[in-house]
């Protein structure tokens, strides 16, 4: 969700790395412990006008609510102005699973995300799952390093992966990152980062921008007006190397 996506025509060295995984088998990692999956649910909830990418949202806490124990983001127009949520962990987390049982809205100019960032500064950036809503039968995994230097990878699916649950991960190794989509691996990423490197976990819905473009009146084309993001889980399995 930086300023610079690769496109789907940009996605060479992914085809390649996919291919060196088939070939050689998934990495293994160092000798380890793992520690028991956390549920994150403490977020810094994100209030006002978003730019970036030349993005049309406003973030307003009104959008971002639990229903149980899914988070539910909530994106309409009202008026001019485009309403969505944004929802960031107050904690950082480090090596381990990050993954995101989410049903992604579908919709012309929408954007919806879950993912992971350092935020101060920004990058590095692991995105677990971005799809764009007018092209719901592919899922985008992006690796943004320290430099925004980015490999992306992409899932299609038939049938689509809108309006329907499926669970979007990655795993972050001290020398590479796992990527997944429903437990299957889509990519792998080898990249170590500095010390002291840690993720805050982000979920959100932009609207408009430089990937999907502008929304139009189909986008908003529903019983009520507008669209929802949901999670049902969200953990985070700690590895320590």
């Amino acid at each position: 969700m930086s300023s610079a996506l690769l496109r789907p025509g940009r996605l060479t060295v992914a085809a390649l790395a996919a291919l060196s995984l088939l070939l050689l088998g998934q990495p293994q990692a160092h000798a380890a412990s793992w520690g028991a999956p956390q549920t994150i649910n403490s977020w810094n909830t994100i209030n006002g006008r978003w730019t970036a990418n030349n993005e049309l949202e406003t973030y307003t806490p009104d959008c971002v609510w639990y229903e149980g124990n899914t988070l539910v983001i909530k994106t309409y127009r009202s008026g001019s102005t485009y309403y969505s949520g944004r929802v960031e962990s107050k904690a950082l987390y480090g090596y381990g699973t990050y993954s995101f049982t989410a049903n992604m809205p579908n919709g012309q100019g929408l954007l919806p995300a879950v993912w992971a960032a350092y935020l101060n500064p920004w990058l590095p950036e692991f995105d677990a799952a971005e799809i764009v809503g007018q092209n719901p039968n592919t899922v985008y995994q992006t690796s943004h390093d320290s430099n925004n230097a980015q490999t992306q990878f992409s899932k299609t699916n038939s049938a689509g992966w809108t309006n329907a649950y499926h669970t979007y991960s990655f795993t972050w190794w001290p020398d590479h990152i796992d990527y997944a989509v429903d437990g299957t691996i889509t990519g792998t990423k080898w990249y170590t980062t500095a010390p002291g490197v840690g993720m805050h976990f982000i979920v959100n819905t932009a609207v408009g921008g430089d990937w999907p473009g502008n929304p139009n009146d189909s986008t908003w084309a529903t019983a009520d007006g507008a669209r929802y993001l949901k999670v049902s889980s969200i953990t985070y399995t700690p590895y320590q190397p």
